[in-house]
């Protein structure tokens, strides 16, 4: 894993495989870790609120999503970083966690979305070991954690949205008593079939955010249509200053 620093948030470059065998040895170890992403929307973000930087460094893994950073790396600090997105892997790691033995918690959507995605994902590795899952509208008290707890899962995969689910890991990582908490934004509405991914051309060229504006434009106008400006602004801005300074 090579480290990396963009907008003063440090980022990670990781494989799938490397990432699978740091989930295992720390399942194994029984130590904990916790996992997020960073994407040009959360750059935006922190750029306004400047504790989501310290949120963001606080994780033990920060991997690139969004092709969006991948640019800005090379145009910042000339290193070409493969982007890594995680509903790429979702299945395939769900079903490394049936064949490993791993128990795995839900956290994260509205009711129908989580309830959807766990019933899909029964069907489809039924020896997954399911600790449980909450929906993340009615369920972000001191309960949630007195769940999980109780269930004491290897695994707790966190789906509220960015920053909520990055802030709310930070707080309660020490009151968990699961290995591996991770950040996995929207992929339950993926895995309920709710949320429709992109052609593969789309994904293979970075413009699958556009395919996700066709379908929810109101949804995504902030992200997308004005996020995106913000960010290259933001990407020149940070080149000018270190241009500056030589």
């Amino acid at each position: 894993m090579i480290e990396h620093k963009i907008f003063d948030i440090k980022i990670d470059e990781i494989d799938y495989q490397e990432l699978l065998e740091t989930i295992e040895n720390t399942i194994i170890s029984k130590t904990k870790i916790k996992i997020c992403y960073t994407n040009p929307h959360i750059v935006r973000l922190s750029e306004k609120e400047k504790n989501l930087k310290n949120v963001l460094n606080d994780f033990d893994i920060n991997h690139i999503d969004g092709t969006g950073l991948t640019i800005a790396l090379k145009v910042l600090h000339k290193k070409n970083v493969p982007r890594f997105n995680w509903t790429d892997h979702s299945l395939k790691f769900l079903y490394d966690c049936e064949n490993k033995g791993w128990s795995i918690f839900f956290l994260g959507s509205d009711q129908n979305t989580i309830s959807n995605a766990v019933e899909k994902v029964k069907e489809k590795f039924p020896r997954l070991k399911f600790a449980g899952f909450l929906n993340g509208f009615s369920n972000l008290n001191d309960e949630t954690v007195s769940i999980i707890k109780k269930s004491s899962p290897d695994i707790l995969w966190v789906g509220l949205g960015s920053p909520k689910q990055e802030l709310w890991v930070v707080r309660n990582f020490q009151n968990l008593n699961c290995s591996v908490t991770q950040c996995v934004g929207d992929v339950f509405s993926h895995l309920a079939g709710k949320r429709l991914r992109g052609p593969k051309i789309f994904r293979q060229t970075g413009f699958e955010w556009y395919f996700r504006l066709l379908q929810h434009p109101i949804r995504f106008f902030d992200r997308y249509v004005i996020g995106i400006p913000i960010f290259i602004y933001l990407m020149v801005k940070h080149k000018l200053k270190v241009l500056t300074k030589k």
